[in-house]
């Protein structure tokens, strides 16, 4: 076991432990939780030996194997190829060979009683051998290296040769393997996606040691832990059951904190009322004095912390599209005319449509949202945007597009130039930004309070179709619930990455898969992705050039032969002719009703009652047309 006792520690002027007193049972499975910046990560790296405490003991068993997972990464050597830096993770495993081959090497001249012992010296050191695993090793290192993504011809490849996120998987991996009696894990899904996140699951769940996990991610926190242990305003508190027992408990113990510190404070403004009043009078002294040594020994109760409420992310209602938000034709990307990220590819989404796009990093979920945003160019093919269509495109390094310098207020006021002071600060007010708030620099704001402004900006000029990657990453677990349920509200289309397998299940209706063999559409959410996933029925009949056509619902070219097939085509090839024309036409009336309103504008001697009577026509003409259009769209993709 691992005892805190009266632990206290400062970071400057914060005290982010206040003799903190805990237990840590052999053979739990704790997860941590508590807001960012609460000292989550303190208590590993007082565990771990990082830091020292200020003032208290921390007790640890003797001999106690340490596994930590930090969560930026420390490499030990880097000279290594990828499969031995990660079989390298137990020291004792390279100097008991050595001990065993000198103890052989020595025995050849020992009499027979020295070589008796030797012989048992031998046992225990090949016993010690075995039980660390130096047999396996090799093997358990393949299988985690692959189980976290990485393909068996890059075992040999350097150590350094791999990004960043892949060198932090492969210190998971480290990690894992080690078999320690303490497994510490300090966000070990950050760089993962979700087969990774997949797979760790079920690695940890047959773990035998002790757990401690400090996570977001809801999904691992609820299928894992059996204790845990929450860290707010420097104190600890200990709850005896998972996830969800601790939010049920937590609110319960809040509210009766709230009660009792009420009480508490009521009781103390009577004494402290009578001792005002009465103070100047002698005949009351005597009560005064009783009242004021009560009060001197009261121990005061102090308001129980609670996290920052983000629930206030409330995204507007998008505006009117047609009913195709986008179409992907035959559509390619390549970066060097050689290898495609994707080929052939034909898709479509349409209005309110929610699709989480998943497998494994490196094969090309980013590269496709950022095709589909209109971010990146395809190489071939086509790629369509519906009527009306506004893009809200998120990027995984959104803030590094806000200015540092600016206010949030300016940030927002930038996305839309034209919107008044009054709209801003009522938007900003939705995201959880008022008062004095929204003139915080943008380089002061935390992780979470930056999602939010990024919505924000989003929101200023509403899209109907969001497009997402990685929009969880720098949230905690309230700050992730809280977009969750935004996003779940939200009217428009939405294309989402995420690593987060909660916040994927909970948003995605539709699941686009990407791996070796090309990219598959499943019409169901996550949960069925998985059970068609574990029937193998995973692959849709695959298209030309290896890569799979996707497209659900789009406009197909009808297949087959003879007369009825032509017949068919030809039909087809009318229907989307006119649906162009029809688009065109939208174009042309959209184009002159902006320049009639850019004229009642700007010149006095204009002609208000024409001009009003002709853009009251184009309005009705437009809607008129878009009822055509998706009346056409809906019949060709019938």
């Amino acid at each position: 076991m691992i005892d805190f006792i009266q632990v206290s520690k400062q970071f400057g002027t914060q005290d982010v432990l206040k003799s903190v007193t805990f237990r840590i049972n052999a053979g739990e499975r704790i997860g941590i939780v508590g807001p960012n910046g609460a000292g989550k990560s303190t208590i590993f790296s007082l565990i771990g030996g990082d830091i020292e405490t200020d003032k208290g003991d921390i007790v640890i068993p003797k001999h106690t194997r340490i596994g930590y997972l930090h969560q930026q990464l420390n490499p030990h050597q880097v000279d290594q190829t990828l499969l031995d830096y990660t079989e390298d993770s137990i020291p004792e495993l390279k100097t008991i060979p050595t001990k065993i081959h000198d103890l052989e090497h020595r025995m050849e001249t020992m009499d027979p009683a020295e070589k008796e012992r030797a012989l048992k010296q031998l046992g225990n050191l090949q016993h010690d051998y075995e039980h660390l695993g130096g047999y396996e090793m090799r093997a358990r290192a393949e299988a985690a290296l692959c189980g976290l993504g990485f393909k068996v011809e890059e075992f040999t490849q350097p150590f350094t040769s791999f990004s960043g996120g892949w060198q932090m998987r492969a210190e998971l991996a480290r990690t894992l393997i080690a078999n320690p009696d303490l497994l510490m894990l300090d966000e070990p899904s950050n760089f993962l996606d979700l087969p990774a996140v997949e797979w760790l699951q079920k690695f940890l769940r047959a773990y035998e040691g002790t757990m401690l996990l400090i996570s977001h991610d809801r999904y691992l926190l609820r299928s894992l832990v059996t204790i845990t242990l929450e860290i707010a305003g420097g104190h600890t508190t200990r709850y005896q059951g998972g996830y969800d027992y601790y939010l049920k408990e937590r609110e319960d113990r809040i509210y009766h904190q709230l009660a009792a510190k009420k009480n508490q404070d009521r009781e103390i403004e009577q004494m402290e009322s009578f001792i005002r009043r009465f103070r100047a009078k002698a005949t009351k002294a005597a009560q005064v004095q009783s009242r004021i040594k009560q009060l001197e020994k009261i121990e005061r109760l102090e308001a129980p912390t609670t996290v920052a409420n983000l629930s206030k992310i409330k995204l507007a209602d998008p505006p009117h599209s047609g009913h195709e938000i986008i179409r992907l034709e035959n559509a390619g990307l390549t970066y060097d005319k050689e290898r495609w990220i994707f080929k052939d590819l034909s898709l479509n989404i349409n209005r309110g449509e929610k699709v989480g796009l998943v497998g494994y990093n490196g094969m090309g979920k980013t590269t496709l949202l950022r095709s589909l945003a209109g971010a990146l160019p395809l190489s071939d093919g086509k790629r369509v945007l519906g009527h009306k269509v506004v893009i809200g495109y998120q990027s995984q390094n959104f803030a590094e597009t806000m200015p540092p310098e600016k206010s949030v207020y300016h940030i927002v006021k930038d996305g839309n130039p034209a919107a008044s002071e009054s709209d801003v600060r009522k938007l900003l007010g939705g995201f959880g930004f008022s008062g004095d708030s929204i003139s915080k620099q943008c380089e002061v704001l935390s992780g979470g309070e930056k999602i939010r402004l990024a919505f924000a900006r989003l929101f200023i000029d509403p899209p109907n179709y969001l497009l997402l990657d990685e929009p969880t990453t720098h949230l905690d677990v309230n700050g992730r619930e809280a977009l969750e349920s935004a996003l779940k509200d939200y009217k428009g289309a939405l294309c989402v990455v995420s690593h987060d397998v909660t916040f994927v299940r909970n948003i995605a209706e539709q699941i686009i898969a990407i791996d070796e063999t090309g990219v598959s559409r499943y019409p169901g959410g996550y949960d069925y992705y998985l059970e068609k996933l574990e029937t193998g029925n995973v692959k849709p009949e695959a298209s030309a050039g290896g890569m799979t056509s996707v497209s659900s619902s789009a406009p197909a070219t009808p297949v087959g032969k003879g007369k009825d097939a032509r017949k068919a085509r030809a039909q087809q090839r009318e229907a989307e002719k006119a649906l162009k024309k029809i688009e065109n036409k939208i174009e042309k009336l959209t184009e002159e009703q902006t320049v009639l309103t850019d004229e009642m504008m700007s010149r006095r001697d204009a002609d208000f009652a024409t001009i009003n009577a002709r853009l009251a026509k184009i309005q009705s003409e437009i809607q008129s047309l878009e009822s055509q259009w998706e009346k056409t769209a809906e019949e060709i993709e019938g």
